[in-house]
């Protein structure tokens, strides 16, 4: 339960285990000072420890015992998934506290998890059970820019960071694993059905009860592979492996990019080229494509956004073509380049450009990168150049049907080398970089969490 004191309030943090808590305190320290009622080393005491768990994670009717009604100006909480917080807690227990044994089964150990018991540090305990009444709920399925906000108007300033940085995550700690190598558990229908039933109070009062339904499942008569090829993305590494794989089947097509979708064109391509199974292009935009009888498996990798420009910029300036861009690679350093894209009237190559070409699959009003967020979590397999394997684990496990044998090995494909102007530091440019593409960086960071869950 960590208290802070936030301008002239007395702010309780309602810390879910497996829910962001450790971060979200350590960005409360960063940002307003000391933490009362936490102790980060509150495992190592052992018997020297006079609470049942950490103060952290004292249930909410401790919490009411010992403080009185009002005591506190503001409260709020981050509340997870119920299943993808109980993966977490049973990899946790499995993989880095090595409290399981290796062949733990998930189902078994969800049957027998003491749902109303302080073992484990609190961690097995409903959400319900550590958030008072009247607090503030964030889901962190929504990222944590939200709980900035809140606090900055708490605050009355925007002072301090202004990102959550996240810690204590399975994957960042899986180095220290005693079973290292295991395959996460899956969340099936009956593992859902199953904390659904034991989580229920969770489920109602936070609206999970849709992350929890059964999975309607309809068998396609096709499946196709659809590579969202974004400009020096590593996509044409992808579309390597994507060849050597399905050989012919593999087809490539561009379209105009004059209107804010050309998603019936590239439906009529899929439905028009039968034979294919791959269909890779560097312009699409408008909503993901929905063909009758035909499962779409959408691929897109994302990168640094300043990576991104750079190399862009090495590249253009070696190409051989007429194009505006790569005049201007020519005949600019890349500082001048960059700000010549950037003063151009509807040129987002260097501004933001990966938000914008995803805020395009979510037509509507809202900005461009809550948009861009909602289109992200429609990719089927959305990854980074900076973890490419992951991106390739996810989408062999999408294709199974389609490929049972995909594999692939290192890749480097139309690769743009270092030119000396693109390696001068210069904090101005990367200052104006870092501004002009802000939510490409936000994007990447939600991305990041993603794939840490």
């Amino acid at each position: 339960m960590p208290i802070i004191r936030i301008a002239d309030k007395l702010v309780y943090f309602a810390h879910v285990p497996r829910a962001a808590g450790t971060a979200v305190e350590r960005y409360l320290r960063a940002r307003f000072g000391l933490l009362a009622f936490a102790d980060s080393q509150y495992l190592s005491l052992g018997d020297a420890a006079w609470t049942r768990s950490s103060p952290q994670h004292i249930p909410v009717a401790a919490l009411e015992r010992l403080f009185p009604q009002g005591f506190f100006d503001a409260s709020f909480a981050v509340v997870r998934n119920p299943a993808t917080r109980l993966r977490s807690v049973f990899l946790r227990q499995r993989d880095i506290e090595g409290a399981l044994p290796p062949d733990t089964n998930f189902h078994d150990w969800l049957e027998g998890l003491p749902v109303n018991s302080a073992e484990i540090d609190n961690h097995s305990l409903p959400m319900v059970d550590f958030i008072p009444e009247g607090a503030k709920i964030f889901h962190l399925e929504d990222g944590l820019q939200p709980v900035i906000e809140w606090l900055d108007a708490l605050a009355g300033n925007r002072d301090g960071p202004r990102e959550i940085a996240m810690v204590n995550s399975h994957e960042q700690r899986l180095h220290k694993a005693v079973a290292p190598g295991l395959a996460p558990p899956q969340l099936d229908d009956t593992a859902k059905a199953l904390i659904a039933e034991r989580y229920g109070a969770d489920v109602v009062r936070f609206g999970y009860k849709a992350a929890l339904e059964p999975e309607v499942k309809v068998q396609p008569q096709r499946t196709v592979i659809l590579h969202y090829h974004l400009f020096k993305n590593a996509g044409t590494s992808l579309d390597q492996i994507l060849k050597r794989n399905f050989g012919d089947a593999w087809v490539t097509h561009e379209f105009p990019m004059k209107s804010e979708t050309n998603t019936s064109q590239i439906e009529d391509w899929i439905r028009d080229t039968p034979e294919a199974q791959v269909f890779s292009t560097h312009t699409a935009v408008g909503p993901l494509p929905q063909i009758e009888g035909v499962r779409i498996v959408s691929v897109m990798l994302l990168r640094d956004p300043i990576e991104r420009i750079r190399s862009a910029y090495r590249f253009e300036r070696r190409q051989e073509a007429d194009t505006w861009g790569a005049k201007l690679a020519k005949e600019q350093d890349f500082e001048g380049y960059v700000r010549k894209r950037l003063a151009r009237s509807g040129d987002r190559q260097c501004r933001n450009f990966q938000t914008h070409r995803l805020a395009t699959m979510e037509p509507g009003n809202a900005p461009e990168l809550e948009r861009a967020i909602a289109a992200a979590k429609q990719i089927t397999a959305l990854g980074s150049v900076a973890d490419f394997d992951a991106l390739l684990r996810d989408l062999a496990a999408e294709i199974t049907d389609l490929c049972p044998s995909f594999t692939w090995e290192a890749t480097r494909a139309n690769i743009s080398q270092v030119t000396p102007d693109s390696e001068l530091p210069n904090p101005d440019l990367d200052a104006l970089l870092e501004d002009a593409n802000a939510d490409d960086f936000a994007l990447m960071a939600l991305l990041w969490e993603k794939n840490r869950a």
